[in-house]
């Protein structure tokens, strides 16, 4: 965060402006963690995802209602290369 972008935010504060939600970005920087398996001969994403047909999500199993509207899911996909 720069000394003026500081400045901005304390004075935004000061006069009881909502922040919007571009400040958050600012305040809160996210943490830039990216990991990806190297290995000889793997597909790329779109070759990937351009030869795969894709299923329905169907539930598979429910159990462990918490409250009301919730319970817990497990939830079966397939894909099929075509």
């Amino acid at each position: 965060m720069t000394p003026e972008q500081r400045e901005r935010i304390i004075e935004i504060l000061r006069t009881g402006e909502d922040l919007d939600v571009e400040w958050a970005s600012v305040i809160f920087p996210p943490e830039r963690r990216e990991y990806e398996l190297v290995y000889h001969g793997k597909e790329r994403e779109g070759e990937i995802v351009a030869d795969t047909m894709g299923v329905p999500l169907q539930p598979a199993r429910t159990f462990g209602k918490n409250g009301d509207d919730w319970t817990n899911m497990l939830i079966f996909a397939a894909t099929f290369k075509c």
